[in-house]
């Protein structure tokens, strides 16, 4: 008999010792029922083995029962047993004043938004103000490198960047010609716009859910541009800027690359700020956008009389066929062109899509005009007369961007020599009617107006009869039909090819007439011009 009891007292014991474990280690819920049971069955068994008499083990057994009896009935019954542990004192106080924390500054933001927004409501660029303010917070509170706001445009079908604060590496694909500089990209990053499809920002929009990259390399809703220190992805934010579920823009954080990436408490309290700024920003820009269209529409009535005596009428000059024409989206057009005739073997042709709207713009356009025409009838480049008209424009101080894409074209009627420079991104292509091809000729430089030590350079083209060089502004190519592609520098080619015996003017109406019926109804966002030059 001893034999079982041993084997039984061994199996006690390493089942009770299996139980102190589980309960120093807290790997289950133990009940102190479990160590009596286990206490008296193993007694129990000790004395049986010692007196050699199965009395004391069924006596064991039978007080190890009646303990758990209850235990098993109140578990039957559904009765809880379980205890909330008491919270201690001071880690009770710590979370309400962390939750009372939270809650006065997030009703001190409101009101410092509301107090902002209310400051700015007579401003000339209260809304830019106003989201340069909610940047600086947002970045200060997310310790975050950068940040922009993107708000929807009144017709609701596209997102323009209204403020771009620190160095936020650009998530979408840039344009592959465009270099790749801080200055570069972050003028084109100011001035883009974004379709709901296609792109992060207009993905948020239009779910109207907020996005948490941590690691933005692995997500393929971003593109990389490049390994550029200012270009490298690292982690975003993306959150859509709500009024009562209506979204009306997005707003987004980053990270520069080699930091630590946003936690999910950046995540919150950046969704807070936006939230605030949501609320703020909406009567604003209501406001502000009435007073800026209705300020916008009185002065592009003026400027649009004065704009219409700077576009001459295209002259006629021996040797060579013009073709011109530009379209504005509104009043005033940033585009425009001019022929000057200074000398037999100088006709100067000006080409210059001008950043801006309004009196700025014209402003620009007059002083950009007014420096080429006093420079052209000299003996320099056409690069040297770009470098001088930057430096020009780089010495205006005005708080306005002033700044512009502008190709001008040196051409030598006597020999068909021309000298070619341009800075910004109006492409120049050149159809060379021997060989039947098209070769844009052009490359992206700075436009004038941004860095006073740009410098450009000569392109030098030996043109032949039938030759033609053709330069349009962006507006052109990127011009939208209703399902949102654009017109594109292809479309542009295939009419040049196609229409190449016609006149200059005769390829710039069909041009003209391409791009109309590509964009029908569809509104348009960036004015459009071009200028064809033909050898006769």
């Amino acid at each position: 008999m001893h034999i079982p009891l041993i084997i039984t007292a061994v199996l006690t014991c390493v089942l009770f010792a299996l139980l102190v474990i589980v309960r120093i280690r807290e790997t289950a819920k133990t009940s102190f029922i479990f160590f009596t049971v286990f206490g008296v069955m193993l007694v129990g068994i000790l004395y049986a083995l010692r007196s050699m008499q199965s009395t004391y083990l069924i006596c064991a057994i039978l007080i190890a029962e009646t303990l758990l009896l209850p235990y098993f009935i109140i578990l039957a019954s559904g009765i809880s047993l379980k205890r909330e542990k008491p919270k201690k004192k001071d880690e009770q106080q710590s979370f309400n004043i962390s939750a009372t924390d939270m809650h006065e500054k997030s009703l001190q933001i409101n009101k410092d938004f509301t107090a902002k927004a209310s400051d700015l409501l007579t401003a000339e660029n209260g809304i830019t103000e106003f989201l340069q303010y909610c940047a600086h917070t947002l970045m200060e509170k997310t310790h975050s490198d950068g940040c922009v706001f993107l708000i929807v445009d009144e017709f609701d079908n596209f997102l323009t960047v209204r403020t771009l604060t620190g160095n936020f590496p650009p998530p979408y694909k840039l344009p592959d010609a465009l270099p790749h500089t801080p200055v570069h990209i972050e003028t084109k990053f100011r001035y883009a716009q974004f379709p709901f499809t296609g792109n992060i920002f207009g993905n948020v929009v239009s779910s109207g859910m907020s996005v948490f990259m941590r690691d933005a390399t692995k997500d393929n809703r971003v593109f990389e541009n490049g390994k550029e220190e200012f270009l490298a992805l690292n982690t975003f934010i993306f959150i859509p800027v709500k009024i009562q579920n209506e979204t009306i823009g997005v707003a987004a954080i980053s990270r520069n690359a080699g930091k630590s990436q946003f936690t999910e408490t950046d995540f919150e309290t950046a969704q807070t700020i936006v939230d605030a700024a949501a609320i703020s920003v909406r009567p604003l820009i209501n406001f502000l956008d009435y007073s800026e269209r209705r300020n916008l529409t009185e002065e592009g009535k003026i400027a649009s009389k004065f704009q219409k005596n700077l576009i001459p009428a295209v002259p006629d000059i021996a040797g060579i066929s013009i073709g011109a024409w530009s379209m504005p989206c509104e009043n005033v057009c940033g585009d425009f062109y001019d022929v000057i005739a200074s000398r037999k073997d100088r006709v100067s042709l000006i080409f210059a899509d001008v950043a801006g709207k309004g009196m700025n713009s014209y402003t620009v356009m007059v002083m950009i005009r007014a420096m080429l025409r006093l420079v052209v009838n000299t003996q320099q480049s056409a690069a040297t007369i770009l470098n001088w008209a930057n430096r020009g424009l780089c010495m205006e101080s005005a708080q306005q961007d002033h700044f512009a894409s502008v190709v001008l074209i040196n051409y030598n009627p006597l020999t068909k020599d021309a000298e070619i420079s341009t800075s910004g991104i109006n492409p120049v292509l050149l159809y060379s009617a021997a060989q039947q091809t098209i070769t844009q000729i052009s490359k992206e430089e700075e436009p004038l107006g941004v860095e006073n030590n740009a410098s450009y350079a000569d392109i030098h083209v030996q043109l032949s009869t039938g030759d033609m060089l053709v330069t349009c502004s962006d507006g052109l190519l990127e011009s939208l039909n209703e399902s949102g592609v654009q017109y594109t520098l292809e479309g542009l080619k295939r009419i040049i090819a196609n229409c190449h015996e016609l006149s200059g003017e005769g390829i710039a109406a069909q041009v003209k007439e391409a791009v109309e019926e590509h964009c029908r109804d569809t509104r348009q966002h960036d004015d459009m011009s071009i200028m064809v030059i033909k050898i006769k």
